[in-house]
């Protein structure tokens, strides 16, 4: 049975998701609409792009030097001549303060220099991404990898060579009908990028804002190329994960509302199915999490703190929707598990993943995705609520 499944967020802990896919698809099931978010948008890709559940496995299992080929997603920023540091914040407050004996002629120039002997130390050029580009690290290498990935192998006898396309192309490629949620921190609103909303905006730009966690890894900000979103001009705009508004945003398969629609296109007579990575329920039998890249930052107390009043703001209304609807939503375990835990062992993956297999296996026995949709059909109350929730969010 074909189904309009979301994939929620979690970075690293969205190798569940694999896990999760691979029993869905194992009993008969698989996707009409596909609509992810942050790690879930990742999942959605692929998913998108053709990869089968035993090439998704061998992804996760790439290697390079001997890491986790993943692990490479948290990279060094770099800063080449061209940078002009002399407007940077950075660069901004040198200028107040008052050096004696430099004249002011020289100061300006005194700065830049400053700044750019700086950015030779690997720390500091860390510090420069943050306050300049609103992350700790570079995603390049998740560009070139996610790029490479979209031109690998083929799809019913035909290359694949997607990386190239705009997710209009991409649509008329593949007639799959796909949705990454990004959050857009200029204007404070959320963005659902698709075909529909974003015809020219290339594909793995749509994956990369929607994975973007914000202070972890530099924002994205939209091009002129990219044209425009529903109409409306975004060059110039700042554009982070779209987790930051909605980490799990199955109201929009829920929801026949007409401002929905206009992004998702028409409701869709079919089951809904959600698959959450839920940091709460354990997993059997877990190692404890090792120490790895990502932990200068991850580990910090600003940064958890941050990530906790993301999550608390993230989580109020999707968890309103989760609750209401709780036989559409499959609960993935993720206990122990951090989200930047991207060079996880072998055997840590391998748990996660049959963990996310296992969970969805006694989810479907109990909840079969039709009888599961039949099961809550809607009270008005609860129609309501997720108009209402699916309102606010894409408000203008």
């Amino acid at each position: 049975m074909n189904c309009d499944v979301v994939f929620e967020g979690g970075g690293a802990k969205g190798i569940a998701l694999v896990g999760a896919w691979q029993e869905f698809q194992a009993q008969g099931h698989g996707y009409n609409r596909i609509l992810g978010t942050s790690a879930g948008a990742i999942m959605a890709a692929f998913l998108a792009a053709g990869y089968s559940t035993q090439e998704l496995l061998a992804v996760l299992s790439e290697k390079q030097n001997g890491r986790p080929v993943l692990a490479t997603f948290l990279g060094d920023p770099e800063f080449g001549d061209a940078e002009d540091v002399s407007q940077s914040v950075i660069a901004g407050v040198l200028r107040n303060v008052d050096l004696p004996f430099v004249p002011d002629a020289l100061g300006a120039s005194l700065n830049t220099r400053i700044v750019r002997a700086m950015l030779t130390q690997p720390r500091f050029r860390n510090i420069y991404s943050f306050v300049e580009r609103g992350g700790w690290y570079s995603a390049d290498a998740f560009v070139a990898w996610l790029q490479a990935k979209l031109d690998s192998g083929e799809v019913q006898g035909k290359p694949r060579n997607y990386s190239g396309m705009t997710l209009q192309q991409f649509f008329d490629a593949t007639g799959v009908d796909l949705s990454l949620v990004a959050a857009d921190t200029s204007a404070g609103k959320m963005l659902v990028l698709n075909h529909h909303t974003a015809p020219g905006c290339p594909l793995v730009w749509a994956v990369r804002m929607s994975m973007s966690i914000p202070l972890l890894w530099q924002e994205v900000e939209w091009q002129q190329a990219w044209g425009s979103y529903q109409g409306k001009p975004l060059a110039g705009h700042a554009i982070v994960d779209g987790g930051l508004l909605s980490n799990f945003p199955l109201e929009l398969f829920i929801s026949d509302q007409e401002h929905v629609t206009r992004l998702m296109g028409p409701k869709q007579n079919v089951p809904v199915v959600g698959f959450l990575i839920d940091e709460a329920r354990p997993l059997s039998d877990v190692m404890a999490v090792p120490r790895g890249v990502g932990r200068v930052l991850a580990e910090s107390r600003t940064f958890q703190r941050i990530s906790r009043l993301i999550d608390t703001a993230t989580t109020a209304h999707d968890k309103l929707v989760m609750e209401a609807y709780a036989q559409l939503v499959v609960r993935l375990p993720a206990n122990g598990y951090g989200t930047t835990e991207f060079d996880m062992s072998d055997e840590r993956r391998a748990a996660l993943i049959e963990a996310g297999r296992l969970a969805t296996q006694q989810h479907l026995a109990k909840f079969p995705p039709g009888q599961a949709s039949r099961g809550v059909e809607s009270p008005a109350a609860m129609r309501q609520m997720v108009d209402r929730i699916a309102t606010e969010l894409l408000a203008p």
